[in-house]
C-alpha cells in the first residue's frame, strides 16, 4: 500500500489526474483587450493554453467568439475579447453572441477599463452580476467562470481593481448559492506589475498563469456536474 506521502507525490507529479475527459468545452472567452490577448507576442493571450490543456486531456475544445483575433498565431482564432470595451459594452456583444455560439462554458475576465478609466467603479460588481444574470438566461446551459482582474501600474486604477476584485468571490458565490453554474477564479492574483508588458496587459508566462487558472475552475466546475452538452452544431 503506497503511504500518503506517496500519493501526494504522484498527484503533484500528475496534476491532470483528476481531470476530466471525453467531453465536448464550447468556450467564449469573454472580455475585453486581456481577453483578446494583447501584449500576447503570439495574439494568443490565455487562449491557446487553456485550450490546450483541455484537448490534452482528451476532450474537444472549440472557443467561439464574433471576434476571432486575426493576427493570432493560434489554430482556434475565435474570442468574444474587445479591446476598450467596459462591462456594459462587453455584456452587450455578449448578447448578441450567445444565440449564435451557445457556449457551454463562459471564461469572463472584465472591468480593467472602467477600473483604469474610473467608470461608475462603485456599480462595477452590481454590473458585473448583471452581466452574469443576463448571460446565465439565455437557452443553452452554460458553466461561467468569472476571475479577478491582473494588476495595474497605475496606482489609482490599481486601488478600484482591489476594491473590484474584493467584491468579485461575493457576486459568484451569490449566483452559485441560487443554483447557478458560476465558480470564481482568482486568476488575476497571478499577475504582478513584473508581470505587465505594458501597464496593462500580461506577458506570455502571466497568460499561461491565467490560462491554467480557468484551466483549474473548469475541471472543478465539471466535478461538480455544471459541464453541460453543447446544443447544436458548431457555429
Amino acid at each position: 500500500m503506497r503511504s500518503p506521502l506517496t500519493l501526494m507525490i504522484m498527484a503533484a507529479l500528475l496534476p491532470n489526474v483528476f481531470a476530466f475527459t471525453g467531453k465536448t468545452c464550447r468556450i467564449m472567452p469573454l472580455g475585453a483587450s486581456i481577453t483578446f490577448g494583447v501584449g500576447s507576442s503570439q495574439g494568443n493571450g490565455y487562449r491557446d493554453d487553456l485550450y490546450n490543456l483541455l484537448e490534452r486531456d482528451g476532450n474537444v475544445v472549440n472557443m467561439v467568439g464574433q471576434n476571432p483575433a486575426a493576427g493570432s498565431t493560434f489554430k482556434d482564432k475565435d474570442t468574444e475579447g474587445w479591446p476598450g470595451a467596459i462591462i456594459d459594452e462587453v455584456a452587450a456583444k455578449m448578447r448578441i453572441s450567445m444565440p449564435i455560439n451557445r457556449p457551454n462554458i463562459a471564461t469572463v475576465l472584465c472591468g480593467t477599463n472602467d477600473m483604469t478609466r474610473n467608470i461608475d467603479v462603485g456599480n462595477a460588481p452590481a454590473r458585473m452580476g448583471k452581466l452574469i444574470d443576463d448571460l446565465l438566461n439565455f437557452p443553452p446551459l452554460t458553466m461561467v467562470v468569472v476571475s479577478s482582474l491582473p494588476a495595474n501600474a497605475n496606482q489609482q486604477a490599481q486601488a478600484r481593481i482591489n476594491a473590484y476584485n474584493a467584491a468579485l468571490p461575493g457576486v459568484a458565490q451569490q449566483r452559485a448559492n441560487a443554483g447557478r453554474w458560476v465558480l470564481f477564479a482568482d486568476c488575476g492574483r497571478s499577475v504582478g506589475v513584473n508581470d505587465l508588458v505594458d501597464g496593462t496587459h500580461p506577458n506570455d508566462a502571466a497568460y499561461e498563469r491565467i490560462g491554467k487558472c480557468f484551466y483549474d475552475a473548469i475541471v472543478e466546475g465539471e466535478r461538480r456536474g455544471w459541464l453541460a452538452a453543447v446544443q447544436g452544431p458548431a457555429p
